[in-house]
């Protein structure tokens, strides 16, 4: 404990809290709760200290976690960044769970009560790591569980099955014009044929050899089936399938056999 209050004591001040809400196209994805709207969103927290460095940290968007993030800026500005545990501390105080609002349901992918689960304090941590990291000349890796474990990283390419658009009149951009997977992005894909043509594209596109199908769309047969159809034409990759808990226990066994 004096070890962190030396620390704290010697480290830089938090000077300004910035949150920003930003906003990006989206294409009709097919999710266990409906589709993705046209655009999507994130809150960035961007932290200056007085030795002049800026630790970044993004969370899901919406004003409700743009308000709460913006509420925690007295909380934090004035902080020496080496009291981060105290910061978030104190957060956590004034701005704990409602009664009622625990998040119960999000298995289900509730997404009225996702705010409740996903906490806009975790872009606060995430920047005062980055500014703690500065400091002390270590990456983050370095200051979480047993550090850094290896040099590279597989990306895993997620695949979604995606609705036609033009069923709705919401303003999801229309790409048809352009070549290989910025068109295809935007087109209704339900089949197994148009997911692998999809992971195709993708593949293409960013070298992926190792896809996630975001499944809870169609019936767990039917998901299956494009797990299949996916492992025939890429024997190589390795094939997961994320079903968004929509799946029983006992349904996954039978199905994942």
């Amino acid at each position: 404990m004096q070890g962190d209050n030396r620390m704290a004591k010697g480290s830089p001040v938090v000077t300004t809290m910035q949150v920003i809400p930003v906003a990006g196209r989206d294409s009709m994805l097919m999710t266990l709760s409906g589709a993705h709207g046209p655009f999507f969103t994130r809150n960035l927290v961007i932290l200056t200290d007085s030795a002049g460095h800026r630790g970044i940290g993004e969370i899901h968007g919406g004003d409700y976690t743009c308000r709460a993030l913006e509420r925690f800026i007295p909380l934090v500005e004035g902080e020496p960044v080496g009291a981060y545990r105290r910061i978030l501390g104190k957060i956590h105080g004034a701005c704990g769970p409602q009664p009622g609002k625990a998040g119960e349901g999000i298995q289900r992918l509730d997404i009225a009560k996702l705010k409740f689960v996903v906490r806009a304090e975790w872009a606060v941590e995430c920047a005062l790591l980055d500014l703690l990291g500065q400091y002390l000349g270590l990456p983050v890796c370095q200051l979480l569980g047993e550090g850094k474990q290896r040099d590279r990283v597989e990306t895993l390419g997620y695949l979604f099955y995606v609705s036609d658009k033009a069923k709705t009149d919401l303003p999801y951009l229309d790409e048809e014009n352009a070549a290989g997977w910025f068109a295809m992005r935007r087109r209704e894909m339900l089949t197994p044929g148009q997911i692998v043509e999809q992971a195709q594209a993708l593949q293409e596109r960013y070298g992926f050899c190792s896809f996630k199908l975001k499944g809870g769309v169609l019936s767990g047969e039917a998901e299956m089936e494009t797990v299949r159809a996916l492992k025939k034409r890429f024997p190589e990759c390795r094939i997961n399938i994320d079903p968004n808990g929509a799946w029983s226990l006992e349904e996954a066994i039978r199905l994942c056999k």
